[in-house]
């Protein structure tokens, strides 16, 4: 039997693929990790995959922002964090871990409750063990630039081990 070619591009839209439609249904979060469970990013839909290239369409909830409606700050590096470490998988030529480095962002302008942002990440450099991807935030409406991320990925040597962390 020949082995497959490993496709990080083709597994992800393989999942994207898999997600329900947009019939109001909640999304089937029992393969995400615990943290996007506990901080409930249901508002985020994954829109676009190519080689070293993620897209997703965020529809912003109250949950996420200060009592003035407006997203707290931490919340975008979750998102840039996301979008970023589907990006970076796609460079991948075969099975590997990697892990963020660092992140700097910039705000442009506030983010509300209820707007809808476009979220671009793409990966700006790869070499053997580091790269350097870049996320944008755009609001739908406006088509102005909110925020603008950009992070440091090494390869790592992790064990994620077969029990999830409680």
């Amino acid at each position: 039997m020949a082995e497959q070619a490993f496709d990080p591009v083709a597994n992800i839209q393989m999942m994207m693929d898999s997600a329900p439609p947009s019939d109001g249904k909640e999304p089937d979060m029992s393969m995400a990790p615990p943290f996007v469970r506990g901080m409930n990013l249901s508002g985020l839909k994954f829109t676009r995959v190519a080689v070293g290239e993620f897209d997703m369409e965020w529809t912003i909830d109250a949950h996420l922002t200060h009592f003035d409606g407006l997203v707290q700050g931490g919340i975008v590096n979750v998102i840039a964090d996301t979008g970023q470490s589907f990006a970076y998988a796609t460079t991948s030529t075969k099975q590997e871990a990697f892990s963020t480095v660092d992140f700097s962002t910039r705000f442009f302008r506030p983010m509300k409750a209820g707007e809808i942002v476009e979220v671009k990440s793409q990966v700006i450099n790869r070499s053997r063990r580091l790269g350097v991807v870049e996320t944008q935030f755009i609001n739908q409406q406006t088509e102005k630039l909110c925020a603008h991320v950009t992070g440091s990925w090494m390869i790592v040597n992790r064990d994620f081990g077969v029990e999830p962390v409680k």
